[in-house]
């Protein structure tokens, strides 16, 4: 029986096309996620396709209803993923939005306020397309520690006090000073969505990264500050 850790996602940067999944051969034996691994935690039995398997907090497009959650749907409906709950992050960090208004996760604790999303856990498969919509390998976000609380599940009985470790995708650290002037949210909603812009609508003489840096540029600090 092996714990797995705990994985957040954030909103995708740049939109992939939907790809199809492995099919399952058969059933996989039950790897286990613990939950609240401090006060009130439980270990969870995950039937999923490819352990190990992991869990992740998606706060942008990737949430029910928003525009890159068909990747989660494929992977629940292949058996790579499965739905736990909402929750938020224990630290306050700033969520901002950036270019497009994708959502950019910043890495100072203790700034902004505790992001609010869902909890699902992820096997090695569902990792892996979430790594290459979020353009690792390519410097858009990196995936760092962090600790959710307030697990909401109808599925587990999980004490509210408890804590669970978790890796979240923050915005890459040549990115996060540009971004943190922007305005803080709590939470990814359809109001941040109304001016999203998919990215086969987005313009093509730039890489997003281009594009980020380019809107870091025409957005300083002080263009956030209101007379």
């Amino acid at each position: 029986m092996t714990a797995c850790r705990v994985m957040a996602a954030a909103l995708g940067a740049a939109g992939v096309p939907s790809m199809p999944l492995p099919s399952l051969a058969k059933p996989s034996p039950a790897s286990h996620v613990e939950i609240g691994g401090r006060p009130g935690g439980a270990m969870m039995p995950m039937h999923l396709a490819n352990p190990p398997c992991s869990l992740a907090f998606v706060y942008g497009t990737l949430k029910q209803g928003f525009s890159n959650h068909w990747l989660i749907k494929d992977a629940v409906g292949e058996g790579h993923a499965q739905f736990i709950g909402v929750a938020k992050t224990k630290q306050q960090y700033p969520l901002v939005c950036g270019p497009f208004q994708v959502p950019f996760l910043l890495n100072i604790p203790s700034s902004g306020l505790q992001v609010k999303g869902e909890l699902y856990a992820v096997d090695q498969t569902a990792l892996e397309l979430l790594d290459e919509l979020e353009g690792v390998s390519k410097g858009h976000y990196e995936r760092r520690p962090l600790v959710l609380t307030n697990l909401q599940s109808l599925e587990y009985d999980c004490k509210p006090n408890s804590e669970i470790l978790a890796e979240a995708y923050f915005a890459h650290p040549s990115l996060q000073r540009g971004l943190s002037s922007a305005p803080h949210i709590e939470a990814y909603t359809k109001r941040e969505t109304a001016t999203y812009v998919y990215r086969k609508d987005r313009p093509k003489n730039r890489t997003f990264l281009e594009h980020v840096n380019n809107w870091i540029d025409s957005h300083g600090p002080l263009s956030y500050i209101r007379v």
